[in-house]
């Protein structure tokens, strides 16, 4: 499965990617390699963003069947920032 995280312009910017797609087998080890890749929840509680923009990221995360299913959902408004691309993919770690 395929899990996109999608960041809000908290303060009129977005920190890297705007869009983490992140392969896993379910949300619970989608999660993690989501923050490894740099993604945060609860961002006004840890003073991380301010509360008049709101949390940077949420914690839902659509679900898609296929890494082209996921690229495919991202809305055409959003654009690449110079110094950062649309989105970033993570792809599942090998089984040990």
């Amino acid at each position: 499965m395929f899990y996109l995280y999608a960041q809000g312009n908290v303060g009129g910017y977005y920190a890297g990617a705007q869009v983490v797609i992140v392969e896993a087998a379910n949300i619970e080890e989608a999660e993690p390699l989501a923050r490894a890749a740099g993604v945060y929840f609860d961002g006004v509680a840890a003073r991380q963003d301010c509360e008049c923009c709101g949390d940077r990221w949420t914690r839902y995360a659509d679900e898609f069947s296929t890494r082209d299913e996921a690229i495919a959902s991202i809305a055409d408004w959003r654009t690449p920032e110079d110094d950062a691309p649309v989105y970033q993919i993570v792809d599942r770690p090998p089984n040990p």
